[in-house]
């Protein structure tokens, strides 16, 4: 199983208005899992209210992003079937489900890294999403590591 990442640096938040920052598409040959994800906020106000992270599967993919290419960890590898994206610009459609919630201040980050063996595991043609929804305008940077 080959490791790959992503990275997303100066996402802009606006206020009160959800946003997914990363997706994961899994293609339909192979399944996926979930590794490790971070976020960051470029935040200087302590008073202001904490960011709602949502991370999860998810239904159907964006509607409009821009696609990136996964980062591998082991220069060998081949390259990442995953279809990765960032950014979306028109929220999309889908469901979420198996969403782990978080409300992190915007002046503050968190990062997961999953146990061995308690991997996040996502199915063929699923999709995998972290989405941000600040009160006040606010800079994220966000990130996940995958294994196929």
């Amino acid at each position: 199983m080959a490791l790959y990442w992503i990275s997303v640096d100066a996402v802009a938040l606006v206020g009160a208005t959800a946003k997914s920052v990363l997706e994961l598409g899994v293609p339909s040959t192979d399944r996926a899992k979930i590794v490790e994800w971070w976020v960051d906020f470029d935040g200087t106000t302590a008073t202001n209210t904490p960011v709602k992270v949502e991370v999860g599967r998810f239904s159907a993919a964006v509607t409009t992003a821009t696609t990136l290419a996964g980062f591998k960890v082991d220069p060998a590898d081949g390259t990442a079937a995953i279809t990765a994206k960032h950014s979306t610009s028109t929220e999309g459609a889908g469901t979420a489900s198996d969403v782990i919630n978080r409300r992190i201040p915007p002046t503050s980050g968190f990062h997961y890294v999953a146990p061995l063996g308690r991997e996040v595991v996502l199915a063929v043609s699923t999709f995998w999403r972290m989405r941000l929804t600040a009160a006040q305008a606010v800079n994220a940077t966000v990130g996940v590591m995958w294994e196929e």
